[in-house]
Formats: C-alpha cells, structure tokens, sequence
C-alpha cells in the first residue's frame, strides 16, 4: 500500500484508492476499486456476502496489503513509521479487545500502539461516551456481547482519528448502542471522514453517498 503524494504541511484532508483490487491465493476478491471522500459526509459501503466489505476497510486501514493499486491519504503526514499509523481507526467485529486487560488497560494499550497517548479524564471520557465508565476496571473477557461492541467503540473514539473506519458498527447492540454509533458516526463526520460499510439499512440511512462492492466482483 502506498500513502502520500501530496507534501506535508496545509491542505484538505482527503482518502483516495485507486484501481483497488484483492486476491487470496486463486481467488479474486474484487478489482478495479475507487473512491474518493473528504470530510462533511459519510461513505457507505455495502454489498452480498463475500464481496469483500470488510476486506477494502482492512486495506484502507493499512491492516492488509492490496493485491493491485493504491491508497492515498493527503495531506501526508511525516515522522512516523507507517504512513496511516495514528491517522486511520478501524472497528470491527473480527477485531477484538484483550480479554484479560480491563476496559481502561485496553484503551491505554490501543493509544500506545497508535503511537499516541490520553490522560485518565480521555479514557474516562471516551468510557463514558459508550455507557461503560462504571466498568473501567472490569477485564474485558468478562463482558457481554453487546458491552464488547461498545469497546470497540470507545476505543476508536479515545483515539480521535483523521479517519474513522466502521464496519457493521451496531454490531449486537440494543437501541440505545444504535444511537450511540449514530452519535459517533455524526461527530466524526463533522471534523473527519468517516466510511461505514454495512448491510443494515438503518445504519445505511446515515450515509450520503454509497459504493457497492458488487459492482466490482471479479
């Protein structure tokens, strides 16, 4: 995955991939990929089963190389040792918290491995934000389905991304955790971008403009 193109310094935030594709050995994911967004607005990813949702957010993430093309993030940023590191967040299911850290050891752990920090009051904050600022202290292997999405939430949020990265973020959540990705989804779009893929048309409502997944099947 490449990342830059456009000097460091001023500039308007931008997520761009270009002729995006993806294989796993013989099989081809999907191929011929672009998107370009900014902030102001939310980018909905949707598609069948298997056509590779969660796989371009893992891409845009820099978690997983892509077979062909490229992703670009402007203005660049220097000084770090991977060119998204601290700039993208990615929630997801497949992603899960350390069971055996609390809730307050996780969202420590996550910022650092960011390459960032935050006081007690920003994970106090971020906690509280989810609802679970009365668990700080609580191993994580001890929560619910529902109250572990929420981790997952309070630690995209703790992080204050350039890009947020949300994949079926209602995930096992109550009306009151549809809400509150509502909440998040609405904030980050305001001063980031924020790119949600899902099959849920409740969370597709939050989108302004969609790409389809299956228009790019192999």
């Amino acid at each position: 995955m490449t990342d830059g193109g456009a000097a460091a310094g001023e500039g308007r935030l931008r997520l761009q991939a270009t002729d995006l594709g993806k294989r796993f050995g013989w099989r081809r994911v999907f191929r011929g990929l672009c998107l370009e967004t900014e902030p102001g607005g939310v980018l909905v990813v949707r598609g069948s089963n298997g056509s590779g949702k969660s796989t371009l957010l893992r891409i845009l993430a820099g978690l997983l190389r892509p077979t062909e093309g490229t992703v670009r993030l402007e203005p660049a940023r220097e000084g770090s040792g991977s060119l998204l590191r601290g700039r993208v967040a990615l929630a997801a299911p497949a992603i899960n918290p350390y069971a055996h850290l609390t809730l307050a050891e996780n969202i420590r752990f996550f910022l650092h491995a960011r390459g960032s920090s935050a006081g007690e009051s920003g994970i106090r904050s971020a906690a509280a934000l989810v609802g679970l600022d009365d668990r700080l202290d609580e191993p994580v292997g001890d929560f619910s389905s529902g109250m572990t999405q929420r981790v997952r939430l309070a630690l995209v949020v703790a992080a204050q991304p350039e890009v947020l990265l949300l994949d079926e973020p209602s995930h096992c959540l109550d009306e009151d955790g549809r809400r509150l990705v509502r909440e998040i989804v609405e904030t980050q779009a305001r001063r980031g971008i924020c790119i949600l893929a899902t099959n849920d048309a409740r969370e597709a409502e939050l989108g302004e403009r969609y790409v389809s997944m299956d228009d790019y099947r192999a």
